[in-house]
């Protein structure tokens, strides 16, 4: 073999990087299993434990250091259906928006448009363009310009009321664009309160926004706070100087109190102050290690130009220097014992002469610190010594290290109001000064500019600043320069142009009615996510124990390479996951099963080769040679095929789908570059010791070589058999059809857990007495678990929908002692998602045999082997079809037509094109070979014998895996593997005894011709 130093540069640098990315994953665990011990022992929370450790360095490389919070970014990720947790799919309500913006006209035309492309509307187009189509069907030809323009628009529309419709589709495109871009910043923001590890926020392809919250245990709370509108309020602002004196008045009661306390029991946590004195001292010596990174230009928080505060000088605050020398007094433990909240405050100074900067915040506290914060501050003992207008209010995002949060003190009006409403603002952009810098201009309506006015003019002489606050967060505090008497502002700053335009949409936010709806959740609780990874972990260990005592019988020393081959290519598939952030799902761990059987493909096709090689008498290093370079050209068909199928799923799946056909896709890659190359560098090293690696043993040597059956000779009973098959599973499509999942008729399902002995039937009938719509009621596993599943209220917009009609399913269920807690998960698809996963779905199985067709056309550069292929596809994917549509209900397990099943279709397709295109690769070579043979079909069925065994070895290793993967895998998983293990005899079946049949009939035909 060539380039051996090569392939073992590459095998030793990526089982470097493999170890290296895979390290990050045992430090979190290491760190988390101590907190969770020093948790337990010293009585704290380990949420306080662990939030405590973030910015703590727990990984030292030498040439790099890790904090606990950058490990925990590069571990690998489970998927929220392995270790719990919440998933939202939000989408933006852009009808809602565009009648926002025409200030609801009252227009009849308008108005009859809006509400036709409402109701057409399911998410798969753009709605203006719908909301276009359906006003220039009713209204050619009347200008929207009418309804739209405003003079704070001049800009957006400069033809004013002479602006086209055109120009208006264009300006509401902008608008809706500019209304997603500003709910994914407040989700995101949002998201940031709960401080829940790994959360995920993204911004989907199709205008909506997907969340991940791993581990959450509120989903009710989390569905008001996602859903809720956004606030926006301009407060007046304390100088920081003055609300420093406030915190030293707090401090005074607080520190009072937890003397008293920790007199009272100086071991125990008490309760409602969440820390000890003890506590108090380890986080302050944390604080003092921190280097705080100046805010300035980098951040939009606030428009002054930050210094750096020096952490080595925490209270080097207040012009009066009477904290300093205190501090300098008493020891670190003392200060901090007398000073709470002081202690844990960095001021917004000038440490180099105890000056107060002209900004507006206090100053710095770490993220750790804030639920301190927050529940000192909000003490009504606390409150009553303070000022009745001050409110403490956080800023919207940390420093840049994510370590710190600045805290304001923002003074009220009269009944703890704001100074002004957000509601007023008109408009909002980024604009340049005359030097080029960005900044933001506003604009208000004639109320707001009147009070604007009063409130400016109340603050320029001492140039007082006035926080931009959206949901209690303070976004920005510039200072007031001069009287605004016309409600026309400009916020100036050091802004980038994604600062200038992320201001610009918080200011908007108070004017735009977008609501955002939740179109999909599910929810997945702990121990159902714990089931979920041990019945995978068991099923991988099974899988891949018997793959490795399946192989070393076969194929002996050759075998035993093959299973370290097998090794190395999970490990670098791990690796290369938790390097490419990728999460780790239920199906991507069927996936990595999967990978077993299906990696050893690759090894079966060249170890077969080399036996063949070696039977014609061949030495044995030619025949290892021949052997890799006649299996190259089969290897590669078969895998690219596999790959297409993989890459439509990860275009067209979503979720733990996508997981999958991640896995799949890096998994076939890997296990091309172990089988081929670090296989052949086993047996080149025996070679070079003069030695020969055994490729069969006693039990395998001979155990397919007298077989010569009839397939082309037979292929018309195949036929019928097929017919017949495919027949009945038509004919129960048409009467009984096929049990479609949540993800494609839409609704809510839940997985319950009952105490008490029920059948399905008496579960549904308790249900159906509170809930009107059909309910569906399967059983889910053993124990008493059962799947229910109902349209109830699936289409309202309301935020307490959800709630609602768990409430109503708990209600139906009281009758069994039901619980909150005896709901393991809960889901919820809209009408639009399930629109969205029938047509993605539909498309993904479309273009995989489109996809497959070209492929062996181009590659066997004949159409009937393209057909044949093709015919036999359709084939597998009928008989797994009408298999799910006769047993279901019969079967004990669900077999629902969901996400997962198309998953297992596709790569049913895969593996079934796999195999195809090995058995033509050998028909095209023995065709080559026999070129004057007259009996073409007898050649073609010398092929198929010729590769009957590695046809069976691959098929018997791959349905090993998947039987256990069936038997061991969990509930979740039945359905799926149900699939697979259908898809996987099928597609056996089918490349042998109806592909290459179809090849003989057409290629017979064409020569008749």
């Amino acid at each position: 073999m060539k380039n051996k130093g090569f392939i073992r540069f590459v095998t030793i640098l990526l089982a470097i990087v493999s170890v290296y990315q895979l390290s990050f994953t045992l430090i979190t665990r290491n760190v988390e299993k101590d907190a969770k011990a020093y948790a337990l022992e010293s009585g704290q929370r380990y949420k306080d434990v662990i939030d405590s450790l973030r910015g703590v360095e727990v990984y030292n490389l030498g040439v790099a250091q890790f904090s606990y919070q950058e490990c925990k970014k590069r571990e690998i990720n489970l998927g929220l259906d392995l270790q719990g947790g919440m998933n939202v799919t939000l989408e933006v309500s852009v009808p809602s928006l565009v009648n926002s913006l025409a200030d609801n006209d009252e227009d009849a035309q308008f108005q009859q448009a809006l509400t036709e492309a409402r109701k057409e509307y399911l998410g798969q187009q753009n709605f203006i363009d719908l909301f276009a189509s359906k006003y220039e069907n009713l209204n050619p030809g009347n200008g929207l310009a009418r309804i739209f323009y405003r003079k704070e628009r001049k800009e957006a529309l400069p033809n004013q009321y002479n602006s086209t419709n055109k120009e208006v589709y264009d300006w509401l495109k902008s608008e809706a664009n500019a209304a997603l871009n500003r709910t994914y910043e407040i989700v995101k923001t949002r998201i940031d309160q709960f401080n829940v590890a790994q959360p995920n926020v993204q911004l989907l392809d199709n205008g909506r926004i997907s969340v991940e919250l791993p581990g959450v245990d509120n989903p009710d709370r989390i569905r008001d706070i996602l859903q809720s509108s956004a606030q926006l309020e301009f407060w007046q602002v304390y100088r920081n100087f003055q609300a420093f004196e406030f915190l030293q008045e707090a401090d005074k009661i607080i520190a009072a109190r937890l003397d008293l306390e920790s007199e009272k029991d100086s071991t125990d946590t008490e309760e409602g102050t969440g820390l000890q004195p003890a506590d108090i001292e380890d986080n302050s010596s944390e604080l003092e290690a921190v280097t705080l990174e100046p805010v300035g230009g980098t951040e939009t928080v606030d428009t002054n130009g930050l210094t750096s505060p020096d952490t080595n000088s925490l209270a080097a605050a207040a012009n009066d220097t009477s904290a300093t020398d205190t501090a300098q007094q008493l020891s670190r433990e003392e200060f901090l014992k007398q000073n709470p909240l002081v202690a844990r405050l960095i001021p917004n100074a000038d440490q180099t002469n105890n000056q107060w900067n002209p900004s507006a915040p206090i100053g710095y506290v770490a993220k750790k610190d804030r639920e301190f914060f927050d529940q000192w501050l909000n003490d009504p003992e606390v409150k009553d010594a303070l000022p009745d207008d001050l409110n403490f209010r956080w800023s919207y995002k940390p420093t840049p290290d994510g370590s710190f949060y600045m805290i304001y003190a923002l003074k009220s009006s009269l009944d703890n109001r704001p100074a002004l409403e957000g509601d007023v603002v008109t408009n909002a952009r980024p604009t340049l000064d005359n030097v080029g810098r960005y900044k933001v201009s506003m604009s208000m309506n004639k109320q707001g500019a009147k009070e604007w006015r009063i409130i400016t003019s109340n603050a320029k002489d001492n140039k007082d600043p006035i926080a931009i606050v959206l949901d209690s967060m303070v976004y920005s505090a510039p200072a007031v320069q001069d009287e605004i008497p016309n409600g026309q502002s400009e916020i100036s700053g050091d802004f980038s142009v994604e600062d200038a335009e992320d201001l610009a949409n918080i200011l908007k936010a108070g004017r735009m009615d977008a609501p955002a709806h939740i179109v999909e959740e599910s929810v997945v609780g702990p121990s159902l996510g714990q089931a979920a990874i041990d019945a995978g972990l068991l099923s991988l260990v099974i899988g891949f124990v018997l793959v490795i005592v399946f192989m070393i019988l076969y194929y002996a020393k050759a075998g035993l390479y093959a299973v370290v081959a097998l090794l190395a290519n999970l490990f670098f598939i791990l690796g290369v996951l938790s390097g490419y952030g990728a999460a780790l799902t239920l199906p991507g761990m069927a996936g990595l099963v999967l990978t077993i059987g299906m990696a050893v493909d690759a090894n079966v096709l060249i170890f077969e080769r080399i036996k063949e090689e070696l039977v014609t008498g061949k030495g044995f290093k030619a025949a290892v040679k021949n052997g890799y370079r006649a299996a190259y050209s089969s290897i590669i068909d078969a895998n690219i095929t596999t790959l297409i199928a993989a890459m439509i799923l990860m275009s067209f799946g979503k979720g733990p789908v996508a997981g999958f056909a991640i896995i799949l896709f890096i998994g076939i890659l890997s296990s091309l570059f172990t089988a081929i190359f670090l296989t052949r560098l086993f047996v080149e090293w025996d070679i070079k010791k003069g030695t020969e690696t055994p490729f069969s043993t006693a039990f395998s040597k001979n155990i397919f070589s007298s077989f010569n059956w009839s397939f082309i000779a037979n292929r018309k009973k195949f036929y019928i058999v097929s017919s017949i098959i495919i027949l009945a599973g038509v004919g129960s499509l048409f009467t009984k059809g096929l049990s479609t999942g949540v993800d494609f008729k839409g609704g809510w399902s839940y997985v319950i857990k009952l105490d008490e002995n029920a059948s399905t039937e008496d579960v549904r009938s308790a249900i159906s007495e509170v809930i009107p719509e059909t309910v569906e009621v399967k059983t889910y596993g053993t124990g008493n678990q059962f799947k229910v599943t109902t349209s109830y209220w699936i289409n309202s917009q309301s935020a307490e929908a959800g709630t609602e009609v768990k409430a109503k399913l708990l209600e139906g269920l009281t009758k069994f002692n039901a619980t909150d807690d005896n709901v393991l998960s809960e889901s919820k698809v809209g009408p639009t998602i399930a629109k969205d996963i029938k047509v993605d779905s539909t498309w993904a199985i479309v273009l995989s045999l489109i996809g497959m067709f070209l492929y062996i056309v181009v590659r066997f550069r004949k159409w009937g082997y393209g057909l044949g292929a093709t015919i036999a596809l359709f084939h597998d994917v009928l008989i797994v079809f009408s298999i799910y549509s006769i047993f279901y209900g019969i079967l004990p397990f669900t077999m629902d037509i969901d996400q997962a099943f198309i998953a297992a279709i596709l790569t049913v397709v895969g593996y079934s094109i796999n195999d195809t295109v090995v058995v033509f690769d050998r028909v095209r070579e023995f065709l080559g070979s026999h070129k004057y043979e007259k009996d073409s079909a007898g050649v073609i069925n010398n092929a198929i014998n010729q590769t009957l065994s590695r046809t069976l070895v691959t098929s018997l290793t791959t349905l090993l895996v998947v039987v256990i993967l069936f038997t061991f895998g969990g509930e979740g998983l039945k359905g799926f593997t149900f699939a697979l293990l259908v898809g996987v005899a099928v597609g056996t079946y089918s490349s042998i005894c109806i592909a290459t049949p179809v090849v003989v009939d057409i290629t017979t035909k064409d020569k008749g011709k």
